[in-house]
């Protein structure tokens, strides 16, 4: 096996754009809805004191959006951010170029920790690396002192970060170091507080207008100091689960605890109660209070329920705390299944009226005060594609999919409008993998119990209104296909169908269709540990070998014209000529590895082709890729300059790529930051 000596063109993307693709019913785009799913869980929102229309949406696994219209639309924000994504942001109180973001991922990994932006969001570096997941925060964690403001920089110089105290990572090993650690330069460089360990997992909250006042609360109480961090004092015993100060009442400052609700308005030297939602006796714990830097008397907390119902229900008040009232939520424009998620909050500096907070997984907004929120997600997609997927071959604009943790989607006019689909039968979604539709009333897909669990097929006969569980268990990579001369003829992973659907057989040779071309299909096939290149002339009858892979075979491209045979193994990309399979050499990402997972060749060119991959542990700064001359050289797609206006930032984390045999547009589906397309500017 040998490798192809290429020349590597990295160049900032030419001649096209990323555009999204959101999910959006026919009857929410009718009622003026713009999409946004918004499929993974937020963990943090923040709005600027400086520029109140500004706002920053922190998403655990997809990232940073962005608004600058007061929440009305969000654009992902997301260059230079290695970590895949945010446990919260915090906005320079004086100057909104200025954004700290605590980066964090569901895999503790060193490249997670502070990362600062000095230009909106536009663009991002790392400042600090902690070695942290992050994956459970929804704390306020990062404080800014006012009153360091320079206005020789524009910015306030004094900033405070209290790293995580219990990291629970789903994958990886965290390294634990709490402690308070503080910035003397506006975020650029950290230090570590000298026995400030006991402040590590703190709320943390700085008065708006005296220096070095840094109150930060713990499961031991409120502590205050008034040097800047070096030592405190306790001025509230018991646990914080909630702190903030405001601009409007600066020498008060409000606290939740589980079962009470205080302020202090001489800046913590005496304590009164507040009224309570009545919370069940025993069980119910209040969290994050949030204050209105417009008006002090205006609240909102949240309530945990103990065990966990997944409810949450927020509370706001209009009286200081004295009165409150059970927010309500509309999520009407929302596409998928509104699975409340914890009560993170944000007030807009200048209006009192408006609130935002978060509904399932997209962004809510308040325009009466916080009485009550409605979904305000345009522009945040970010579902992840199970599998690989592929379009219809009786109508290309038909495409469906399969989703890990919301079910799937289909659509019938090339992805302007959706509908969703429960293979599952799970009111709140489901684990769904290598989702196909032969046609607008055929689909097929891969429906597990969890993550990693056995995918059962199942299939439906009626646009996706009711579904079958064939009761086979698919034994293959998570994709399914169609004859394209043929569209009887379905696979569903390892399975094939000859008569529509209606009964399966297991395929002896193949684990997977990745291609499906009149009178040929390629596959991928594995026996033990050795995984292959496998063909069909016959309709996927019988499979002969093409070649031997040396890793797993994560996707297959293949062009008539010249016979070009592509392959995606483990993490690099191949080409298969003259009887050899030979590495073509990609551009690597910012760490130097490759993290390839797709491979697409335009229909009607075969010189263009289309790679990608997802870092998943990091996100990848070489995700998205092009080569015109089949690839001999290459420009990167992802976006690695700082965001210009006009210029979106898409396409991040590519799991799978296929062109659109009509329109030629690529279309991009990700690992957890949505489904985009590259639109080439021939084809405008």
């Amino acid at each position: 096996m040998s490798s192809i000596g290429l020349f590597l063109a990295l160049v900032v993307p030419s001649g096209g754009s990323w555009e999204p693709i959101p999910l959006i019913s026919t009857e929410q785009r009718q009622a003026g809805f713009r999409g946004g799913e918004g499929a993974q869980w937020p963990r943090g929102l923040t709005a600027s004191l400086s520029e109140p229309d500004f706002l920053v949406l922190s998403i655990d696994v997809a990232g940073l959006y962005r608004s600058f219209d007061a929440g009305k639309t969000w654009s992902l924000c997301s260059v230079g951010h290695t970590a895949r994504g945010s446990a919260g942001a915090a906005i320079d109180p004086r100057n909104a170029e200025r954004i700290l973001s605590v980066g964090a991922n569901s895999s503790a990994n060193p490249h997670n920790g502070l990362y600062l932006s000095t230009d909106r969001g536009a663009s991002w570096k790392s400042v600090l690396a902690a070695n942290i997941s992050g994956l459970n925060e929804i704390r306020t964690q990062i404080a800014y002192d006012p009153a360091s403001y320079d206005a020789s920089t524009r910015r306030t110089r004094t900033v405070f970060w209290s790293r995580i105290r219990n990291d629970q990572s789903h994958y990886g090993t965290a390294v634990s170091e709490p402690a308070l650690y503080r910035s003397d330069d506006g975020g650029e460089t950290w230090r570590k507080i000298p026995g400030s360990e006991p402040l590590g997992g703190a709320w943390l909250a700085h008065h708006p207008t005296k220096a070095n006042h840094l109150y930060a609360g713990t499961a031991d109480g409120l502590h205050l100091s008034t040097d800047g961090g070096n030592r405190f004092r306790r001025v509230l015993e018991g646990e914080v689960t909630g702190l903030d100060v405001s601009p409007a009442r600066p020498n008060s400052v409000w606290v939740a605890q589980p079962k009470a609700l205080k302020v202090s308005h001489d800046g913590g030297s005496t304590w009164s109660d507040l009224g309570t939602t009545p919370p069940r006796p025993g069980e119910d714990a209040f969290r994050g209070m949030k204050v209105s830097p417009a008006s002090s008397t205006r609240l909102l907390v949240w309530r945990e329920s103990i065990p966990n119902t997944w409810s949450w229900p927020r509370f706001v008040s209009h009286d200081g705390g004295a009165s409150w009232a059970e927010a309500r939520k509309v999520s009407e424009g929302a596409f998928l299944p509104d699975n409340t998620r914890q009560g993170i909050f944000a007030w807009h500096s200048k209006d009192p009226n408006l609130a935002y907070s978060i509904g399932g997984d997209w962004p809510t907004k308040s325009t009466d005060g916080g009485k009550s929120f409605a979904y305000a997600g345009q522009g945040v997609n970010a579902v992840l594609v199970g599998g690989k997927f592929a379009f219809s071959h009786v109508n290309p604009d038909v495409m469906g999919f399969g989703s890990q943790d919301y079910n799937a989607a289909m659509t019938r006019d090339g992805g302007r409008t959706w509908k969703y689909l429960n293979p599952s039968g799970n009111g709140w979604g489901g684990f769904c993998y290598g989702g196909f539709a032969v046609d607008e009333r055929t689909l097929v897909v891969g429906n597990a119990n969890g993550w990693g669990d056995p995918r059962h097929l199942r299939v439906s006969r009626d646009g996706g209104a009711t579904w079958t569980d064939t009761g086979h268990v698919m034994d293959s990579i998570d994709a399914s296909n169609a004859a394209a001369d043929d569209p009887k003829v379905i696979f569903g992973g390892n399975f094939r169908s000859q008569d529509g659907g209606t009964t399966w057989r297991a395929m002896a040779g193949c684990r997977g269709v990745l291609v499906s071309l009149p009178g040929l299909l390629y596959g991928a096939n594995r026996e033990g540990d050795r995984w292959s290149v496998v063909r069909s002339t016959d309709k996927g009858r019988t499979w002969s070998k093409v070649v031997d892979t040396p890793e797993e075979i994560r996707d297959i491209a293949f062009h008539r014209t010249g016979s070009r045979l592509l392959v995606v193994s483990g993490d690099r990309l191949y080409r298969f000529e003259g009887g050899e399979l030979r590495v073509i050499e990609t551009p690597p990402s910012q760490l130097g590895n490759h993290t390839l997972r797709t491979v697409a060749i335009d229909p009607a060119n075969p010189n263009l082709v289309y790679a990608g991959g997802a870092g998943n542990w990091f996100a990848s700064s070489v995700g998205a890729m092009r080569s015109r001359d089949g690839g001999t050289t290459w420009e990167v797609l992802t976006l690695n300059v700082p965001l210009r206006p006009g210029v979106r930032d898409g396409g991040r984390e590519p799991t799978c790529m296929r062109v659109h045999p009509r329109t030629r547009e690529l279309w991009v589906s990700t690992s957890c930051y949505g489904i985009w397309k590259w639109v080439p500017s021939q084809t405008r």
